[in-house]
């Protein structure tokens, strides 16, 4: 099988919120991997497993949060070189303090993206070649569905925007992927852009902007195909308001290398893959995120 992948990665989707002020908490942005046959559609889930530490030198003040977000995702394409994708999130998250443990479970909200195919050699050609690449372009919405209500004044909650399963806002997102393919080699570039607006509790997440380099190689294991792939992944958040008034402790931002190893046949496919921070700050400057991990498996059809 020939892949030629279509690089989906960092889908722009706000598919989960994480309890703290640093960019790749509060309604982070989705790094997605290497998607097979981009003329096919699929239907999958993925797990992803994001932690991070806020104060971590103090004795009084340290905490540890945790979050398991598992996503039910398709991709299909109702007419020629129109594509269209849909993510819905569970998430579940604690929050680790010296008085105790605090759990919170629920679905996420919800993001559609329509993406148009401006260039692709490898539909435009009749005759295949060794080098292709292709240019996606589009965006979508990300629907309020999770749930955004606590109360500041109540010990039993986490009292944090960040830490509720959605953000209570309608978001817009703008998002463009290149891939280009020589023989078994390829390379991947994202970046995208999301507008965030303001909820009913007259809480604001900043505006975040995400982008991705990847680099992967493809080896055929008798009828599947085993693809390696390194590379970067980056975000960054602008601070958030509430009432109007500017949250100095919320937003910044990240760099992450990425390594994942991806394995493809006709009818399935199954990837890991793993972040590792290389540069970061949040605007607290008490944040610090540490390992990511993502395992998906989806069914082509």
């Amino acid at each position: 099988m020939k892949i030629r992948s279509f690089l989906m990665t960092l889908l722009l989707a706000p598919l989960f919120s994480q309890a703290c002020d640093i960019c790749g908490c509060a309604n982070s942005g989705s790094y997605f991997g290497l998607m097979p046959q981009s003329n096919k559609s699929v239907i999958g889930i993925r797990y992803n497993h994001l932690n991070f530490t806020t104060h971590p030198a103090s004795q009084v003040l340290r905490t540890e949060e945790k979050f398991n977000v598992t996503e039910l995702y398709t991709r299909f394409f109702p007419i020629k070189r129109v594509q269209i994708m849909a993510f819905l999130p569970y998430r579940m998250d604690q929050q680790i303090t010296t008085s105790g443990t605090k759990k919170q479970n629920g679905f996420g909200d919800m993001t559609i993206l329509i993406n148009y195919n401006i260039l692709n050699t490898l539909m435009d050609r009749e005759n295949s070649s060794k080098f292709t690449h292709t240019l996606m372009v589009g965006g979508g919405i990300k629907l309020p569905t999770g749930r955004f209500k606590y109360d500041e004044n109540d010990v039993l909650q986490v009292a944090n925007a960040n830490f509720q399963p959605g953000t209570g806002s309608t978001d817009f997102i703008l998002n463009a992927f290149y891939t280009v393919n020589l023989d078994q080699w390829g390379l991947g570039f994202n970046v995208s852009r999301k507008f965030n607006t303001t909820n009913s509790q007259e809480y604001h997440f900043g505006n975040q902007l995400y982008g991705t380099m990847d680099l992967y190689r493809s080896f055929k294991v008798g009828k599947m195909t085993l693809t390696p792939a390194v590379g970067l992944y980056a975000e960054q958040s602008a601070r958030g308001t509430k009432n109007d008034v500017v949250l100095d402790e919320t937003g910044g931002r990240q760099l992450n290398g990425t390594v994942g190893l991806n394995l493809f046949s006709n009818r399935w496919t199954l990837g890991i893959n793993g972040q590792k921070p290389i540069a970061q700050k949040s605007n607290s400057g008490h944040v610090v995120a540490k390992e990511r991990i993502l395992v998906q498996v989806g069914f082509l059809f």
